[in-house]
């Protein structure tokens, strides 16, 4: 699959993205159709530059994954791409990381042996 440039609909017009830092949150957004997916997948690709860096597109569950932070401005930047490339999503849901998997980010164990070598079962 080859990557064209998107251009937004009005002449130049980027959305607004909040400064990058370190994400933590994942924007799931689920789309109805493939085609639906990959012009998303399109859009936020072409938007790299602007915060909207780790975009992951999964076809079996017809979703796209935004790492970002949990900020209004960047669920507002999110809405006004699909928005502006006229694509609705059937679903957005925000996943915020909780201390279980910083736990397995760092260690590379499983979420679930955080909790039993903390004595949480």
């Amino acid at each position: 699959m080859t990557h064209t440039p998107w251009v937004p609909a009005s002449a130049g017009h980027r959305p607004a993205v909040p400064e990058p830092r370190h994400p933590d949150c994942l924007i799931r957004l689920r789309f109805a159709d493939a085609v639906a997916l990959e012009r998303a997948d399109l859009a936020f690709g072409s938007l790299s530059d602007l915060g909207f860096a780790d975009v992951r597109s999964d076809p079996a569950t017809l979703t796209l994954q935004i790492a970002g932070d949990a900020g209004i401005e960047s669920l507002r930047a999110v809405l006004a791409v699909l928005d502006t490339a006229a694509i609705t999503a059937e679903a957005l849901t925000v996943h915020t990381h909780e201390l279980d998997d910083v736990f397995a980010a760092f260690t590379g164990l499983p979420a679930t042996a955080g909790r039993t070598a903390a004595g949480r079962t």
